[in-house]
């Protein structure tokens, strides 16, 4: 009797792969009770980055309550990496605004690719750039006219802060903010079109300074690109009881925004309960309040 060669041998049914310890592990974390979930936690976290791998694939489980649990142990894992990007940078001796607010979106959103967000403002500052070759307008005007009125950046109408409300990639996207944030946004598009301007730190309302040959300008980006006059923001002041400091009209220190910046993105996630993300930017908070740039805790 013959016996068939290898080729001619009928295949074998596939077998699925049995999960691994990892695996088993994670799928404990649907379990409903919160004492086996607190314990699969502390037992990933030890794991560390070797937990990734079934985090990820827990990601795109069918069952729903698997699949958000993971998902969040894989954000909160990003929130970490990115909180300690910031603790290092908050250790810097000089600090880039620009630099400071990427590195806080990626503490919103992490492993979230900046680059279309850095072409999308480079573009419009090569726009803003295009026009005031034309003349017949101050830089102010023509900042104004393009990114309120044609691309409609301007403050945001809900009132209860979301994490959302500090990402300056969101902003773009979604074309509201906060005012520091627009205020940094609209500062980063004149700058690549060749303008200078700086932030003005008004307690809950920073302002815009364009520098001008004939006269600087005020611009509000939160309050419809309106170009203002130094008795608005005294007006402002005494509509919500604060008494004029003469430091609220001059340049703010990068560090100083930084700081703002930062308690700004801690109050929103603080807004929707995510203790562990305030815990995280506090560390932050206390290196860059003892910065020389901050002699005082920044307002609003």
């Amino acid at each position: 009797m013959m016996r068939a060669s290898p080729r001619e041998m009928p295949p074998l049914p596939h077998a699925s792969p049995s999960p691994g310890p990892l695996d088993l592990l994670i799928s404990l974390l649907s379990d409903e009770s919160p004492t086996v979930q607190g314990a699969v936690r502390r037992r990933l976290q030890r794991l560390g980055k070797e937990a990734l791998p079934g985090l990820l694939r827990g990601s795109r489980s069918q069952d729903p309550v698997l699949r958000a649990r993971c998902r969040e142990l894989v954000l909160e894992r990003g929130r970490e990496r990115a909180a300690r990007r910031l603790v290092r940078y908050a250790l810097h001796a000089r600090h880039d605004l620009d630099t400071a607010l990427l590195l806080l979106d990626d503490f919103v959103d992490p492993g979230r690719d900046p680059r279309p967000t850095l072409r999308a403002i480079h573009a419009m500052g090569q726009e803003v750039a295009r026009r005031l070759r034309r003349r017949g307008q101050t830089p102010a005007q023509v900042l104004s006219e393009y990114l309120y009125k044609e691309r409609g950046f301007t403050g945001m109408e809900s009132v209860e802060p979301a994490p959302g409300h500090a990402s300056l990639a969101r902003a773009v996207e979604t074309r509201t903010a906060m005012p520091l944030v627009l205020c940094a946004l609209w500062r980063r598009v004149a700058a690549t079109a060749g303008l200078r301007c700086e932030l003005l730190p008004v307690p809950g309302h920073v302002v815009l300074l364009v520098r001008q040959p004939d006269g600087d300008q005020l611009v509000d980006p939160f309050g419809d690109g309106e170009l203002i006059e130094r008795e608005h923001v005294l007006g402002y002041l005494s509509a919500h009881n604060l008494p004029f400091q003469e430091e609220w009209l001059k340049p703010a220190p990068t560090t100083s925004m930084f700081l703002r910046h930062t308690l700004n993105t801690a109050a929103c996630f603080r807004a929707i309960g995510r203790r562990g993300e305030v815990r995280r930017l506090a560390r932050v908070v206390r290196l860059l309040a003892g910065h020389p740039e901050v002699p005082i805790q920044p307002l609003g």
